[in-house]
């Protein structure tokens, strides 16, 4: 990657009317929450690896534990590790001044509710597949999201008792697309496709941090975008400039790099 491509790529940003940020699981890992880890999971979940035979959180996550208990144990572990003693990354932080007063939107496959945590606007994030620091009804009814956290507390703390769906006092799961019985966040997905259509004309640049093809929604979609208006570009710090279509190849930059150094370097 050659100098003038940061130059092109700050300049975008800075003229840019809106920013649209979509971060998928590479992003994740920058924060630290690896779904995918085969060698550390089976160490530090050594009950849960050799009882259900799973090697990957993305793995136990699959998994129909014996009880809801057992599943809230570890789902309160899990939480409790990557999202409440959650500390955001330099890169995090330099995301955070880099959109710092932009007009800006993240849509996020991460569910790990990392944003949040680091202070972002969350009137500005769509998390596609949830947000398991959220709980929904497991009847498969949309009886509404509560936060899981004092469940997940309480639990840590040796006191955790399944928590129960107040209208009908089914088992309350994590809000992440488990089953079928997941309901997106509408609100938040309204939102996002509002600040969509207000920038059609409008200068944008999608910047994309870690996206892969358990995330399509987040790929082929904000291509398609780009390819439709002719004042968007984008970028992606983990793609090559070979992987996008011929139609926007001026209008956009593949760092194909590791996250942490995309962002330092745009970030400058």
């Amino acid at each position: 990657m050659i100098m003038k491509d940061f130059e092109e790529i700050k300049k975008w940003l800075a003229d840019a009317d809106a920013i649209i940020v979509t971060a998928g699981n590479g992003f994740a890992q920058m924060e630290g929450l690896d779904m995918f880890d085969n060698l550390t999971f089976p160490i530090e979940y050594k009950n849960i690896s050799e009882k259900y035979h799973v090697k990957t959180i993305a793995d136990a996550l699959d998994k129909d534990f014996d009880s809801w208990d057992e599943k809230w144990q570890f789902w309160s572990q899990l939480i409790n590790e990557y999202s409440v003693e959650y500390e955001p990354s330099k890169a995090m932080k330099q995301l955070k001044e880099l959109l710092n007063g932009k007009n800006y939107f993240i849509a996020t496959s991460t569910f790990g509710h990392f944003f949040e945590k680091d202070g972002f606007d969350q009137e500005k994030i769509f998390n596609i597949f949830g947000d398991w620091t959220m709980m929904q009804c497991s009847s498969g009814l949309n009886h509404g999201t509560y936060s899981d956290l004092s469940t997940v507390k309480r639990y840590i703390n040796g006191q955790g008792e399944v928590p129960k769906c107040e209208d009908c006092n089914s088992p309350m799961e994590l809000h992440m697309p488990l089953n079928a019985h997941f309901f997106p966040d509408e609100d938040a997905n309204t939102r996002f496709r509002w600040f969509l259509a207000r920038n059609q004309t409008k200068k944008v640049v999608v910047l994309e941090l870690g996206v892969d093809p358990t995330s399509p929604q987040l790929l082929d979609p904000m291509v398609k975008l780009v390819e439709q208006f002719k004042d968007w570009h984008y970028v992606a710090a983990d793609l090559s400039q070979d992987e996008f279509p011929d139609a926007i190849q001026k209008r956009s930059v593949g760092l194909d790099m590791a996250l942490p150094e995309a962002i330092e370097k745009i970030s400058k």
